[in-house]
């Protein structure tokens, strides 16, 4: 197969990425024929339907063999030609990026690549604009929250790899500004930074047949990780009991505190009421999305400076039309209007959490408006097809992209 754009990610497919996925199905839907450079594997399975559904090939750059011999070469030629000085070497040219790069580039020769977008400003987009300037070609990059906002960010390296692109999407203005503040001045990097949210997709989730639960069901939905504040969560639920409102809550996902959570639901006696689900598919969440009153997601920065940017459970849950509650953080007030389609409260503060549970708990009418005009809003801003229609537009004129092949002929040999 042939075609002129591959996208490049870390590891493919990822649970916690379906914005990946759902943007390559919809970038297919209008024609392009993408393919899928994955540096690793993912040794667990992914249980979401969506990826069956994508046509595009993934080829595995890690699986490659590659001559040592080669991988210095490259190494050398990427110093030279991209200017690199001896002392930068080590950050810019890391031999298992480089190697990497180096397979990548037999792949973008072989299938008639033109264009790379990788997903992620770190290890994806790094090997990226090592690969893009071994093959000749052009990159960007979407940037998200963590390959920006970790403490071990190296800034430099960053605004690196920005320079050197066509362009970067990012999903927020709370990131475009940061990473125009990255900058400091440097037009070549602030001109080339993109604010382009993720959508989501309208059709599978939808607030049509709506059948709400009873009790109120609360839906929180993500990773069990400190950045998700599902700590906060399940201390406000016990406290929302004590005011004898009846309610039921549901938290999604899977990871490193699920032990913690559980542990915490016990000794709060919140068996009957707050729930670990565990991890489910993407289809399974859009049914239960159906009954949800409220999606809660009440985020904090982490001890590490990583932080939620865009969080997918919020558009989910607002295109389902489930009022949202989060906290007054990063892009979220991009998402959630206090008042209008739900309620902001600060960051790892459990009273006004509470507070805000209880409120919409205790109104369902209002709670059910809010929902709705969610959806408006989803509608408004955070439609997948309409958004990567302009993500298509930007990634065409990176690759010279012809009628033909925005027609879809010709795109496959």
């Amino acid at each position: 197969m042939k075609t002129p754009l591959a996208y490049v990610a870390k590891v493919f497919p990822r649970t916690s990425e379906t914005f990946v996925v759902n943007e390559m199905r919809a970038l297919e839907e209008l024609g392009e024929r993408p393919a899928m450079f994955a540096l690793h594997r993912n040794p667990s399975p992914v249980p979401h339907a969506i990826v069956a559904e994508l046509a595009a090939p993934v080829f595995y750059v890690e699986d490659r063999e590659v001559d040592e011999r080669g991988v210095k070469k490259a190494a050398d030629h990427l110093a030279s030609a991209l200017d690199i000085e001896p002392q930068d070497r080590p950050r810019i040219l890391p031999r298992k990026y480089v190697r990497l790069a180096v397979a990548m580039a037999e792949l973008i020769a072989e299938h008639g690549v033109r264009h790379l977008h990788a997903h992620f400003a770190s290890r994806s987009g790094h090997v990226a604009a090592l690969a893009a300037s071994l093959a000749g070609i052009g990159y960007s990059i979407t940037a998200h929250a963590k390959d920006i906002y970790h403490d071990e960010v190296d800034r430099d390296l960053l605004a690196w790899k920005i320079r050197q692109s066509r362009f970067v999407i990012t999903v927020t203005e709370f990131n475009r500004r940061h990473l125009r503040d990255l900058a400091a001045g440097d037009a070549a990097v602030a001109g080339k930074v993109i604010r382009l949210y993720n959508g989501v997709d309208l059709e599978r989730f939808r607030a049509a047949g709506r059948v709400a639960a009873q009790p109120p069901l609360v839906l929180a939905i993500g990773r069990l990780i400190e950045k998700k504040g599902f700590e906060d969560l399940v201390d406000a639920c016990a406290r929302v009991r004590e005011r004898d409102l009846r309610f039921a809550c549901e938290i999604i996902g899977g990871g490193e505190l699920e032990a913690v959570l559980a542990e915490r639901i016990r000794t709060l006696g919140l068996e009957g009421c707050v729930r670990l689900t565990g991890t489910l598919s993407t289809e399974a969440v859009a049914a239960r999305l159906r009954h949800a009153a409220i999606v809660a997601l009440p985020c904090v920065v982490g001890h590490d400076g990583n932080v939620d940017a865009l969080p997918t459970a919020l558009l989910e849950g607002m295109a389902s039309g489930a009022a949202l509650i989060s906290t007054s953080i990063s892009g979220i007030p991009e998402i959630v209007v206090d008042g209008e389609n739900g309620r902001l409260v600060p960051p790892s503060d459990v009273d006004e959490l509470t507070d805000a549970l209880a409120e919409l708990i205790a109104d369902p009418t209002r709670t059910a408006a809010m929902g709705m005009a969610g959806r408006r809003r989803a509608e408004e801003l955070f439609d997948l097809r309409k958004n990567v229609a302009t993500l298509r537009g930007h990634l065409r004129a990176a690759y010279g992209g012809t009628d033909r092949e925005r027609d879809g002929a010709g795109a496959c040999s």
